[in-house]
């Protein structure tokens, strides 16, 4: 065997390196174009079926990503693209409230860092079952005009929600 082979089936020699080095030159690039807020739709909606999650977070992130696109992003497997959807500042609130009860802890803190949901969202996870997200909500809250930070403050006494229905 020459020093140009390694064995597998002729393959030469860290044909495996570079086939790896391209694969990964590919995804960098698909990751890419996802993320930038010029692609098309339709290049966005393609990406957002990609196999790799992370790129498909990528166009969950992009301000461009149209409502499908988010719906559907949304309901994906993997809580990371879920993430990216939350953490979009351009996600409606229909979404931001299907997410705030997201089986995941990460989403629903993702939510609840998002300064751009309807109050209702944000008094419902200032009472999450996780302490995390409890204080996520708060601290979001803090973020908010004095306005608003004040209803809600109001809202959040003890004995005070229950009364609102």
């Amino acid at each position: 065997m020459s020093d140009t082979q390694d064995g597998a089936g002729g393959l030469p020699a860290g044909a495996d390196s570079q086939a790896g080095i391209r694969d990964f030159e590919v995804s960098h690039v698909r990751r890419v174009v996802a993320g930038n807020p010029n692609t098309p739709g339709k290049v966005l909606s393609r990406l957002a079926a990609d196999e790799r999650a992370r790129i498909r977070a990528r166009v969950a992130e992009n301000p461009r990503a149209d409502l499908e696109l988010l719906r559907q992003l949304a309901r994906d497997q993997d809580s990371e693209v879920r993430l990216a959807v939350a953490e979009n500042p351009h996600t409606p609130a229909e979404i931001l409230r299907l997410l705030a009860d997201d089986e995941d802890v990460d989403v629903r803190f993702g939510v609840a860092e998002n300064t751009h949901m309807p109050e209702d969202i944000l008094l419902k996870l200032a009472e999450d079952e996780n302490p995390y997200v409890r204080c996520r909500a708060l601290k979001t809250v803090q973020m908010l005009d004095p306005d608003a930070q004040s209803r809600l403050s109001a809202l959040m006494q003890p004995g005070r929600r229950q009364s609102l229905g």
